[in-house]
């Protein structure tokens, strides 16, 4: 293969480089050790086994039966051996959303794989579809690059369910929806044709119909991708992982008060570390939602008891008890403890999280300890960077660093070709500052011994004079990019492909076309890349 797979570091919030980087500074905030200590995975593995109940381990083998055979064959196994998961997850993003999401799920198998070999029982990766979510322009859509190297957007519109802005159903109630063909024949046009071209768009279309709700397709693309590695997908509103939730759910509205002031406590604690929040809290905000008239909506903390944020209805304890008891799927955790309701349905020793999750379960451990269920050892997805070989071949050109065109690239882009100045030329430039310099303090001093009143019209006179140096050096700078137009657009080329907009590329754009490109070859090289160490 072709394709350079490069691993760099997980960049992101504060606190996930300090993870990653310094755990020491940071350690405080997690319940479970180091992700690089075997230690951190038997103590947690310890506290699991003992939490996890013989009926939550039934009930398992009895509701959940993946489609996949060979999931279902590792899941009986898993279970007989009272086993263990490592969990990660993402929101049901259009043809699987960005890169980050496969990203997460290899480095979810190749743990598990090699926890396996530590702890000598069946360990197996978790990947919770967050079909709960309800915002429906965050899965709507998925970037790829054009064959003109332009970035385009994907997207499927809003079906008849949502039916306005106020309306926010969660999107394991939202159909795909027709407009997914057009999407497809989009992503048709924009990539080469291969010898894996007609497979992987095939199998787009078989997961991505119009009946399937966006979380189901999701779901299915995933499995699909994953077939070699038996990794379980689930997702969050699944009747099993709302029967296990359901009392944690209800225990975190009845102890909403503790939990209220645990959170903000911990916050504090983050903000004094030098840490900004990933979630903001404050007094009155549940940590649960409830479906109403406007879909998914906040639970607040009212005096007159629960009511929702956006439609206003008020729900009694009891009315929101009873909501819990006959349908259960109307509830649903907030991010803050959406981890700990998932380490309640699911015996889970670690959770592999990016630099957004890192920086809000540091949030939440707190509530781990409120509802009694372990925390799992913290660990950071692998990070890669795809690098084609025209790109390469463009950053070697340079000897370009690709980093160097993160954030603003095209400031970045307009540096690198004001270097490209003629040394002879820039030196000429300095000298003629310093020979200006050198003059005008001798004008200076002649003037000011004459005459002290001239001062002021020295200096306009020095302002002047240095301006038109600055504009001389100017316009030769701007013949220099003139000259180096090919090079401009060669960097702008391999900006969009490294750093679209620029954001990492795989927060950004979509795995497909690689895929079309390279074959299941890059998700083989992906899983040896994400190796993991303990010590």
């Amino acid at each position: 293969m072709s394709l350079e797979i490069r691993r760099v570091p997980l960049t992101g919030h504060p606190i996930a480089a300090a993870y990653v980087r310094d755990h020491d500074r940071v350690a405080r905030f997690y319940l479970a050790g180091p992700p690089d200590q075997a230690t951190s995975y038997r103590e947690v593995a310890e506290r699991v086994s003992q939490a996890y109940p013989d009926s939550r381990w039934k009930a398992l083998a009895e509701s959940v039966r993946p489609a996949d055979p060979s999931v279902g064959e590792r899941l009986e196994e898993v279970i007989r051996a009272r086993g263990l998961f490592v969990a990660t997850g993402q929101q049901a993003g259009l043809f699987t959303g960005p890169l980050l999401t496969i990203y997460k799920a290899v480095t979810a198998v190749r743990l598990a794989a090699d926890l396996e070999q530590q702890l000598a029982v069946p360990v197996m990766p978790l990947f919770t579809v967050a079909s709960e979510d309800h915002d429906w322009d965050e899965v709507n859509h998925a970037h790829v690059i054009d064959l003109e190297n332009r970035l385009l957007r994907l997207e499927v519109s809003a079906p008849s369910e949502i039916q306005s802005d106020a309306i926010r159903p969660p999107v394991f109630r939202v159909p795909v929806g027709p407009h997914a063909d057009a999407a497809l024949e989009q992503l048709s046009e924009v990539t080469p044709d291969t010898e894996f071209k007609t497979h992987f768009l095939d199998s787009l279309r078989s997961a991505y119909r119009h009946d399937r709700s966006m979380a189901d397709a999701f779901e299915v693309a995933l499995t699909q991708l994953l077939t070699r590695y038996p990794c379980l997908p689930i997702q969050a509103s699944h009747p099993f992982v709302k029967e296990a939730s359901r009392e944690l759910l209800w225990n975190e509205w009845e102890m909403r008060t503790d939990s209220t002031q645990r959170l903000a406590e911990r916050a504090d604690e983050l903000e004094s570390g030098g840490f900004p929040l990933q979630v903001s809290t404050s007094e009155g905000l549940s940590n649960l939602f409830v479906e109403g008239a406007l879909g998914r909506d906040r639970l607040l903390n009212d005096r007159s008891g629960a009511r929702l944020r956006r439609s206003g209805e008020v729900l009694s304890g009891a009315e929101l008890r009873n909501t819990l008891e006959s349908t259960p799927d109307r509830v649903s955790p907030g991010v803050l403890l959406r981890a700990v309701a998932e380490a309640a349905a699911f015996p889970v020793v670690a959770y592999v999280a990016g630099p957004a999750e890192i920086a809000y379960l540091a949030q939440s451990q707190p509530l781990f300890d409120l509802h009694g269920v372990p925390a799992p050892v913290v660990v950071p997805r692998a990070s890669f960077q795809l690098v084609e070989p025209k790109i390469d071949k463009v950053l070697k050109k340079y000897s370009l660093e690709a980093a160097k065109l993160a954030g603003d690239s095209a400031g970045a882009i307009n540096r690198l070709l004001k270097d490209q100045m003629p040394l002879e030329v820039a030196d000429a430039l300095e000298a003629l500052r310093a020979a200006v310099a050198a003059g005008l303090r001798s004008v200076e001093s002649a003037a000011l011994a004459h005459d002290l009143g001239s001062k002021g019209a020295v200096g306009r006179g020095k302002r002047a004079i240095f301006q038109g140096v600055e504009t001389l050096e100017r316009k030769l700078g701007d013949r220099v990019k003139e000259q180096h137009q090919v090079m401009r657009q060669q960097l702008e080329k391999v900006a969009v492909h490294l750093y679209p907009g620029g954001d990492p590329q795989e927060r950004i754009l979509n795995v497909y076309p690689y895929l079309i490109r390279y074959g299941e070859s890059l998700l083989e090289a992906v899983y040896e890349r994400a190796e993991t160490s303990f010590n």
